[in-house]
């Protein structure tokens, strides 16, 4: 990438830096991602792993030189978290670090991730939830507490077949811990479906935990309940 050079930084001890002088606005870098399965991450050496990021429920590898972006809390490009690259935001110099604030990044990760989550549920196929919730999950809906794949399974068949058409969604979205491995949020969530040929609609709060594992956000801890619970 002409545009940028990688030398010393703190990310693996290594950093990116400008080539050549940057105006406000202008394009510094595209990221180039590259998508993983889990086997595709599964299969990378551990050193790898710190360069895996996770958008919308998904795996992406970050190739050189963007996994060296090191942070910064007042950093000189912003991401477009949609065309996936960086800008300017301001003007730097030739041979000047290039920086980004990390936490604007794993937040768009978990926004997506719920994004993600939420029409996995959608989908009304418990294949496409099971690869976003951890192994030894806790569920704790209004009809009881399941814990594992197999029992959380069950609990979200049985509710698909109770409710017809249901569509569910989720807002009104806070987030009590954002950080790199772990990150806690509240919710409200409205569930608007058929039961026994009836329209109905019940609406709730929700409290939800999520771990990175294995290169991918995971719920590890979802509850359910009504408005005051």
């Amino acid at each position: 990438m002409k545009d940028v050079y990688i030398s010393k930084g703190k990310l693996a001890g290594k950093g990116v830096y400008a080539t050549r002088n940057f105006k406000k606005g202008e394009l510094v870098k595209p990221w180039n991602l590259k998508e993983l399965s889990q086997a595709d991450f599964d299969a990378l050496p551990k050193s790898e792993h710190m360069f895996v990021h996770s958008f919308w429920g998904k795996m992406w590898l970050f190739p050189e030189p963007s996994r060296y972006t090191n942070h910064s809390a007042n950093p000189n490009v912003i991401s477009d978290f949609e065309k996936m690259c960086d800008y300017a935001a301001r003007d730097i110099k030739k041979d000047e670090m290039i920086t980004v604030n990390a936490t604007d990044e794993i937040k768009y990760e978990l926004k997506t991730f719920l994004e993600a989550y939420e029409k996995a549920a959608n989908s009304r196929n418990f294949d496409n939830v099971e690869s976003l919730i951890a192994k030894n999950a806790v569920f704790e809906f209004t009809n009881g507490t399941f814990k594992g794949i197999a029992a959380i399974r069950k609990a979200f068949e049985d509710t698909w077949n109770k409710i017809k058409d249901e569509t569910y969604t989720i807002s009104d979205i806070k987030w009590i811990k954002v950080g790199y491995r772990n990150a806690e949020c509240t919710y409200k969530f409205k569930s608007d479906g058929i039961v026994g040929g009836k329209r109905q609609v019940y609406e709730g709060v929700g409290t939800s935990t999520f771990k990175r594992i294995d290169g991918n956000w995971r719920v590890t801890h979802e509850r359910l309940g009504k408005v005051g619970s």
